[in-house]
């Protein structure tokens, strides 16, 4: 089969109308208005649910869109020219052309898992560029058993992507066939279904739906590179390793491919050897952990206190950190002890103008809780429309509950003080690889905390039975802060290790992002790229009622398109927001720097007990 047109056709249809549009100035393309669309009304209902012409002429009067360009946005195009296909092309037309159908294909491996038949060449292209890639870097490769484990997790993201419409294909494929067939197996129309689209190497399922022909092809591709990385990473730093945590890295046993979320095709990974030694790989620059670390350092020479730290190892863009272990305390000291040092880090975390430390970033290690990413730890001040500077709570931090953000207390730092469990749904594929294959909700019990929350003889406890302690922990800090007000402010200060460090900025909720890029898994989305780019728009309706349209939905939407969860930088000394593979915009009224010399200043009895009352409110929660 000559698949160039195949692939030229697929490339064009898997355009969102951003890309369109750029794409139509590079090519000189012949546009076809799609007949009966919505697609207009649909943006404009992408983009708010009142004042809807107003808004949308204010849309596309900041990103200097005419009519014109509307138009061939939401055009069918067809060119006759050739085109420089994109990465994902190329890896999409080396998987199609490395499908076979064995004699055993349902047989292979993993035959529980839904759709693995179908998804098997992704894999298989995986491990295929993987072994490539190790011999020719002559890196040591992993045991079957880690290999196992890098391929079940792509799985996993894939059939996360496809499942939807695969289910949905697989109901349509047997809409009027199951008459008259008596006594048949109960795959017999899944495999049916399996060799038809394996024998046409996918070309009718991905011209119907080809933003899962993109989004298929990106995260294997990515996948490869994350992967290559890592191994490539920790086999030429392996001795450094050795040396600088004084421990033996020996065989690889398993890898936690799910520590965080993945952001410009990396990952926050825990490597688990052989000896028990764990060891985490972070893709980003971690010098603020030492800066953290050695503001710790010196609150437990002051205050006399043992609040814990981590060894980091600083690579180039990478670092290499110690695990921290949840371990349990050894009697009602320990406890007390460790909502003390809560306090105290709560009163860290509050100077420092901390953000994001909610529960899946905060570990109960025996008497001290520990963060365990300080990418966010230092923040800066947002530039606000009243032009009115507005210095943020102990509550920002999101270590303490707080009612108006809308969330559920458990997803808090120190969690939930009343609500440990609850009773829900989760969504599970039944009767898989069958012809009754299909998507059920299944009654569960989900814990409301994971590692944040400390225990004793395996119970937990919880922080509003040690409110008097936490709160003088706080008291602790905020006192040392007075008291020292001169020599943190001075050029022999702890904090002086902050300046010029890079540091992520947060512009939204990361849930906001989870929540869009699943939605854009569903079948009419990867079934039309006009839609799928349309819908992504959804988060310009933040920006609506500026006076100003920010560049950094542009950033958000290429990010999006990647399938990455958007992540943006800045300088702790800096006023301006670094944009992915684009120009800084000045974005902050403080940096993150100004912010936290400006908390010192103005460290005094009346801000202590505006700070502590929100503290009192917030532990019942």
């Amino acid at each position: 089969m000559n698949i160039f047109p195949y692939l030229k056709e697929i490339f064009i249809k898997s355009l969102t109308p951003f890309e369109l549009l750029s794409f139509s100035k590079k090519y000189n393309c012949n546009f076809n208005q799609k007949k009966k669309s919505n697609y207009l009304e649909e943006w404009k209902r992408s983009l708010s649910n009142k004042r809807i012409e107003e808004h949308f002429a204010k849309y596309t009067y900041f990103n200097n869109l005419t009519k014109s360009d509307i138009d061939k946005m939401t055009s069918k195009v067809s060119l006759e020219q050739d085109i420089d296909f994109p990465l994902w092309i190329r890896t999409l037309e080396a998987i199609m052309a490395n499908i076979n159908i064995p004699e055993d294909k349902y047989k292979r491996k993993h035959p529980e898992k839904p759709f693995y038949h179908l998804l098997y060449p992704f894999v298989d292209f995986f491990k295929l560029s993987f072994n490539e890639y190790v011999k020719s870097y002559n890196i040591t490769v992993p045991s079957n058993q880690v290999l196992g484990q890098l391929e079940s997790s792509l799985y996993e993201d894939l059939v996360c992507i496809s499942w939807g419409v695969l289910i949905k294909e697989l109901s349509e494929f047997k809409k009027g066939k199951t008459k008259n067939l008596s006594n048949r197996e109960n795959d017999f129309f899944y495999k049916k279904f399996v060799f038809k689209i394996l024998s046409n190497k996918y070309k009718n399922l991905f011209l119907d739906y080809p933003m899962l022909a993109r989004k298929l092809a990106v995260k294997t591709h990515v996948f490869i590179g994350l992967s290559c990385n890592l191994f490539k990473r920790f086999q030429n730093d392996k001795h450094e390793l050795q040396a600088f945590f004084n421990k033996e890295f020996n065989k690889i046993r398993k890898l936690n491919l799910s520590s965080g979320d993945i952001h410009n095709g990396e990952a926050t990974i825990i490597f688990e050897f052989d000896n028990s030694v764990k060891l985490v790989y972070k893709p980003s620059d971690s010098a603020v952990t030492l800066a953290f670390n050695s503001l710790l350092n010196w609150v437990n020479s002051c205050l006399g206190c043992k609040l814990k730290s981590f060894k980091v190892l600083l690579k180039d863009n990478y670092s290499w950190l110690e695990y921290v272990e949840n371990k349990e305390c050894e009697n009602i000291k320990e406890i007390k002890s460790y909502y003390e040092n809560a306090g105290i880090l709560t009163g860290i975390a509050y100077f420092l103008n901390a953000r994001d430390f909610h529960y899946e970033n905060l570990i109960a290690s025996g008497n001290s809780p520990v963060l365990i990413d300080h990418e966010t730890v230092v923040n800066p001040i947002v530039k606000r429309e009243n032009k009115r500077i507005k210095i943020d709570t102990v509550l920002e931090t999101l270590l303490l509950p707080d009612k108006k953000k809308n969330k559920p207390s458990y997803i808090f730092g120190f969690g939930s003080s009343v609500q440990l469990e609850k009773k829900g749904f989760t969504f599970k594929i039944k009767k898989g690889n069958t012809d009754d294959m299909s998507k059920v909700m299944e009654n569960r019990t989900f814990k409301l905390y994971k590692s944040n929350k400390p225990k004793l003889d395996k119970k937990i406890k919880n922080l509003k039975d040690y409110d008097n302690e936490f709160a003088y922990g706080f008291k602790k800090l905020y006192f040392l802060i007075i008291k020292e007000k001169s020599f943190l402010l001075s050029d022999n200060s702890p904090l002086k290790s902050f300046e010029n460090l890079k540091i992520r900025f947060i512009n939204r909720p990361t849930g906001v992002y989870f929540k869009l890029l699943s939605l854009l898994n569903k079948p009419e989305y990867l079934k039309d790229a006009t839609r799928y780019g349309i819908k992504i728009e959804l988060l310009a309706r933040a920006y609506l009622d500026r006076d100003d349209w920010p560049v950094i939905v542009n950033s958000e939407r290429r990010q999006i398109l990647s399938d990455n969860i958007p992540i943006f930088y800045t300088n702790t000394s800096s006023k301006k927001l670094h944009l992915f593979k684009t120009r800084d915009i000045d974005d902050f009224d403080l940096s993150a720097m100004d912010v936290i010399y400006h908390k010192i200043k103005n460290a005094g009895k009346k801000d202590y007990v505006s700070q502590l009352n929100l503290i009192r409110e917030a532990i019942p929660l």
